[in-house]
């Protein structure tokens, strides 16, 4: 093959990779919206991809599955934060309750109005 058509063949896989960095960038930033549309032209991209791909694909599949798997490892590394964040929230609900209940009754309901 030529180089104008090697070029022509590994555009799409070129294409993924660019789509798995960008979506790692959007996940370290938090922007899940913009992930969820790149997904779409991702997944639109593999659906159209040749099966089995070329060859000459090889390595720039293999850097956007490297690629892929940093942006899996981000979406759980956010997640893990979120449920951290969560079980925190639930913990000092549990401990205002508990306070709370230990106060006179006249003064309870003043207390969470204050929160």
């Amino acid at each position: 093959m030529n180089r104008r058509s090697d070029e022509a063949v590994l555009a799409p896989y070129e294409a993924l990779v660019r789509i798995a960095e960008l979506q790692l960038e959007l996940a370290g930033d938090g922007r899940y919206t913009e992930m969820a549309q790149l997904s779409k032209q991702r997944a639109a991209l593999l659906r159209a991809l040749p099966k089995p791909a070329p060859s000459a694909a090889r390595d720039t599949l293999e850097r956007a599955l490297a690629l892929q798997r940093r942006v899996t490892i981000e979406l759980l590394r956010r997640r893990e934060q979120v449920l951290l964040s969560l079980r925190r929230v639930e913990i000092s609900k549990r401990a205002a309750h508990g306070y709370a209940r230990a106060l006179p009754k006249s003064r309870k309901g003043r207390v969470f109005e204050q929160a």
